[in-house]
Order: C-alpha cells, then structure tokens, then sequence
C-alpha cells in the first residue's frame, strides 16, 4: 500500500513537468513550420531534439528524410512511394501521427504539386543526428523499426528505455515488436538486483523468443552478473530455446518435403497415367506445365491491362481451369498428330516429343521473352505463423490442398467411373480392349487431355513459388519420370509414395548436404531401390506383369 501511495505521489509530481514538456513541443513546433527568422527554426528544432518527447518524433523524422510538408497549415509527411495515380497518401505529424481520409473516410490521395513544402537545411538536419535510432522507433518501415531496436541492446538509459517502451505500445510488426521487447528484457535484465526480477526477465526473454534470445542468455550466464544461480537459469532457458528451435526446423522440413513432393505429385500425375496408357515417353510433358503457367500469366494481363482490375484475386481462380483446358487441348492436338502413330514405340517417342518439347520452349521464348512473373493473390500472400520461428506459407499451404483435391479427382476419375474402367483395361492390354469393343483411339485421346491439363494445372501452381519462364518444364521433368518409375507405371498410390519419399528425401539430403550433392544422393539411392525392385514400389501382378 505504501508502494502504491509513493508511485501515486510520484506521478501527481511528474505530471506538471509532463504537461509543460508538451506545451514547449507545441510552441517548438510552431516556431518551426512558421519560424520568423532562421535562428529560431534552428533553435527549435535543436530544442525538439533535445526534450525527446515520442509524440514529435513522426516529425523529427519527417524532417530528417526531407519529406516535411504543409496542408492547410498543418506538418504532414507522405509514403515512401505514390500509387498509381502519382498520388501519395498523407499523414498528420503532430500532436496525432494518423492517416487522413477524406469525406468517404477513405485515404486522402494528393500529389505532391498540391503540398507545400518545408525545405530544412542540411546544418539544421545534422542536429538531430544523435537521436536518429530514437526517431527510426517511429519510423513507418518496420525494417528501419528492427534496425533502430537492435541499436539500442546495449543501452541503460532509463528515459531512453521509457522511449523504447512508448515505442513498443504502438508497435504493429510482429517481428519488429519481437526485437524490441528482447531489447528492453535485456536491459532490464542487466539491471535486476533480486534473483525473482532476473528469473522473471529471463522467463519474458525465454517467452518473446527472438532470434537473438539464446545467444543473449548465454551471454548473461558467462557474465553472471547477479550470481550463479541465475546464471544457470539463464543457461539451461538458453538449452531449452535451443532444443525448440531444433524441433520446429524438423516441422519446418517435414512442411518443405510435404510440399515439395506434392508439387511433384501434381506434374507426375497426368504423365504416370499417360506413360502407363500408351507406353509413350513424353518428353515434353513439362511443357504441358510451362503453357499451364503462361495461360496463367495471360490471364493476369487480361483483369489488369483489358478488364482494368489490377487489384483483384479473381485472375488466378479463373486461371486455374483455364490452364487445365488449354494445356489439355495442346495435349489432344499432340496426341492427334504426333503420338498416335508412336504407340509401343518408346525410342521414337522419345525422339519426338524431345523435339516437340525444343519447338514449344522457342515459340514460348519468342512470345514471352526470356522472363515473366504472375503476382501472388493477395489471399496466398504471407504466411500461418504457427510459432515465432515456424512459418507455414499460405502458397505452399495452396499447392498441397490441390495436389489432394487433384489426388481424389484422379481415383474418382480411374476407379468410379466408366472412363476410368476403359482407360484401365487399355492401358493393361490395348488388343484386347479393341477387341471387346473400345474405341482406343477415343479414349487415347480423352487421356492425353486429362493428363496433359493435369500438367497446365500444376503450371498455374508453380507461378505461385517461382518465375515463368519458357524452360521451366525441364526442370521438373526428369523429377517427374523418377516418381512414375520409381511408383510403378500406371499406379495412382505408387506416384503418391513415390513423390512423398522423393520430396522428403531430398529435403533431408539438403539440411545436410548442398542441393546440388543432395541431388546427386537422391538419384544414387534411386538406382540401388530399382536394383531391388525394377518395377516400383507397386507392380503389376499375374498376368499383366508377365506381359
């Protein structure tokens, strides 16, 4: 109760001076935006500098990156950059650092012709040098926010810490935040005179959990600074911060091995039904995935440049069937052509689609150019931030939720259906199925759509985590071939083992080789299981396999 009643006390005393403080701010400012002579704007801007109050920051720094200017009398400042209008959107400075809107309540859009400017010269900009980490703790770039919090981690200052603290409540970037709080537990922490403050630090340092917090703690364990045991208590919260951090990288890789092996899934699908129907070694199934993500990136140009909605997610939902359909259609025409007069011949196939594949790259390279990109859906952007160091991206998260959606359509397609029932027998014996009274041709065809728009699909995923360009099917091709073979031709559940084991496989090989050995390794192992086991994880039986 007596605590209480001083700090009370305290505050009634501290009040006053708080309030004067503010009232000097506000006739600083003043003598700043309408100074009567040069020396008054420099001593107030010295003065501003020196009382170090946060509510002047937002314009200390508007200062300092020389973006001060006048509306109506009153200091605003603009974003870094304009919209696409060449309008900015503005913001108050002081005494409310906020956004103005308009009448609607929507942000106040103006050009820079419509503001006046406050031009500060350079000797009057270096006075606030000193406090330049202060200011950057308001700054509206969370990275100059970050920078600014780590550059204080040695400081002891109690009115810089209360600035800090000021700083944090108003604080929006998680990882921003994250640093901040690790700089004032530790300061706090080196200041702790019971064994209690310094667990309850250590516990706070332990529960924020950044990047730094291992090495900070063990840092305060060799130094122990209170006594040995809180040094321990530092170190073994150190160990334990460690050993999570090792659990959530194996969720981490588990995630990336997921992901990619469905990736692997999804451009594997369309060629084991193909490869195990005909007997066709398509070489330029890959390209089937690289016209997927260019239907995708021509649909973007279509809602952005013809129906003038660049700001919209409706382009990759309506990409999506779209790839499907017209990398299909490519694959019918390919199939009309070239493959049907290479059933059973697999070297000559292999010949022919290779070149196929050589004249789509270049049509594609002398369309497109040599480098184009999709922008990600706003709704696939970021992350699910399952802990401080475990982040699950929504893309990845996307790419596995179709790949399953794709997986279910495939068996339903192969196995509960009347098509999947013809396309089952031909792909087992073709003379037989003629015989009974399937039109092999037809259903052929109807394969090669299916499988080639499998491929599109999978291309319009791809745009999600990486560039479009014209030889990206080469890079998933050879990939593709070592699931089909390796699952067995043909097998639905052997190409979803097989991509799994591979993606997860090679993730496992990279943590602890580079991608390039753990390539290497990944093939070698591949060789030695088809040594075991020349017709994959799920081989035909009877007959069939005799044949």
């Amino acid at each position: 109760m007596k605590i209480s009643l001083r700090m009370l006390m305290c505050c009634l005393l501290l009040l006053p001076l708080k309030v004067a403080a503010q009232d000097s701010a506000s006739i600083y400012t003043a003598q700043l935006l309408q100074p009567p002579n040069d020396s008054v704007r420099t001593q107030a801007i010295g003065r501003l500098a020196a009382l170090r109050i946060p509510a002047t920051f937002p314009l200390l720094i508007a200062i300092n990156d020389k973006k001060l200017y006048l509306l109506d009398h009153k200091a605003v400042t603009v974003d870094s950059k304009p919209t696409g209008e060449g309008t900015y959107r503005l913001y108050s400075l002081y005494p409310d650092n906020i956004l103005l809107t308009n009448s609607s309540g929507q942000p106040l859009l103006l050009p820079l012709s419509a503001l006046q400017t406050v031009d500060i010269p350079r000797a009057d900009r270096l006075q606030l040098a000193g406090i330049a980490p202060l200011l950057n703790l308001f700054s509206n770039d969370a990275q100059k926010r970050i920078l600014a919090y780590t550059q204080l981690k040695n400081t002891g200052d109690s009115a810089t810490l209360s600035i800090l603290q000021a700083a944090l409540t108003k604080e929006s970037n998680a990882d921003a935040r994250r640093t901040g709080k690790d700089v004032l537990y530790a300061a706090r922490l080196y200041s702790a005179t019971s064994t209690a403050a310094a667990k309850a630090y250590i516990d706070s340092i332990g529960d924020n959990w950044s990047d730094n917090a291992p090495v900070l703690l063990r840092n305060y364990a060799k130094a122990g600074f209170l006594n040995q045991e809180t040094a321990h208590y530092a170190a073994a919260q150190a160990i334990s911060l460690e050993k999570r951090y090792d659990s959530l990288q194996r969720i981490q890789n588990f995630f990336s091995g997921l992901s990619l092996g469905s990736i692997l899934i999804l451009i594997a699908l369309g060629l084991s039904i193909v490869y195990g129907l005909a007997g066709i070694i398509n070489m330029a199934h890959g390209e089937f995935m690289m016209i997927g993500a260019y239907t995708t990136y021509c649909t973007q140009v279509f809602f952005t440049h013809t129906l003038g909605i660049p700001q919209t997610d409706l382009f990759f939902l309506a990409a999506l069937p779209l790839s499907f359909m017209v990398a299909g259609a490519m694959g019918w025409i390919l199939e009309r052509l070239v493959i049907r007069h290479l059933y059973a011949k697999p070297l000559e196939s292999l010949l022919a689609t290779w070149g196929v594949s050589l004249i789509l790259i270049q049509t594609a390279r002398l369309l497109f150019g040599d480098l184009t990109a999709v922008k990600t859906p706003q709704l696939l952007s970021g992350g699910w931030q399952v802990s401080p160091h475990l982040t699950l991206p929504y893309n990845r998260i996307f790419i596995i939720v179709l790949t399953l959606l794709m997986v279910v359509f495939t068996y339903l397609m192969l196995y509960r259906s009347r098509l999947g029932l013809q396309i089952r027998a031909v792909t087992q014996n073709r003379q037989m199925s003629a015989c009974l009274g399937i039109e092999t041709r037809r259903v052929a065809s109807i394969t090669f759509f299916i499988g080639s728009g499998l491929a599109g699909l999978a291309g319009c995923a791809i745009t999600l985590i990486g560039n479009v360009v014209p030889d990206m099917g080469q890079t998933y091709i050879v990939d593709s071939f070592l699931v089909v073979v390796t699952g067995g031709v043909g097998k639905l559940a052997g190409t979803i083992f097989s991509g799994l084991g591979i993606g997860f496989f090679t993730k496992i090989s990279e943590s602890f080789f580079q991608a390039v050995y753990g390539k290497v390794f990944i093939l070698v192992f591949i060789m030695l299981f088809m040594q075991y086991k020349p017709k994959g994880l799920f081989p035909d039986k009877g007959r069939v396999a005799e044949d």
